[in-house]
């Protein structure tokens, strides 16, 4: 007389069992993975030949989105970006690109506006302006100052 009433014999319990706990395994760790944060891009310091500004640069891709982007500090404290940004897929994406530059305890984040790129398709972006804390600091930015820029989309 049966106890239960799966229909299964014990072995073939056992085996879709196991078989749902690894598919439901698999299913866990891909979504995990798909949430582990990006690492950080390599990005290029260049120093100005007469040391009055430094041009970071580096790519990044996100979620179907890619480009190219140039961070450049000026001895004066200004700052500029500028990105592209190519869509991969067939609607509209919204970017913008995201620098944070690093120096000793000081750091400071600048952005672009956000633009539309339609669908395969390739729209630059630039921002630029002011920065006295990179003014203020810039003999420090040149000597050991990094920066890591990324594409954010949305």
């Amino acid at each position: 007389m049966r106890l239960d009433n799966t229909r299964c014999a014990g072995p073939i319990r056992t085996r879709r069992g196991l078989a749902l706990l690894i598919a439901s395994g698999a299913a866990l760790g891909s979504l995990l993975l798909g949430t582990v944060p990006a690492q950080a891009n390599d990005t290029t310091k260049q120093v100005a030949a007469d040391g009055q500004s430094v041009t970071f640069a580096t790519n990044d891709s996100s979620r179907g989105v890619s480009g190219n982007v140039t961070f450049v500090v000026n001895a004066d404290g200004n700052w500029s970006i500028e990105g592209s940004g190519s869509n991969s897929h067939l609607l509209v994406r919204t970017f913008h690109w995201t620098c944070d530059l690093r120096w000793d305890a000081a750091s400071v984040t600048h952005a672009t506006g956000e633009k539309a790129v339609p669908g395969k398709k390739t729209r630059s972006i630039s921002s630029a302006a002011y920065d006295p804390n990179i003014e203020a600091d810039f003999a420090d930015i040149v000597d050991h100052g990094r920066a890591d820029c990324d594409i954010v989309i949305g």
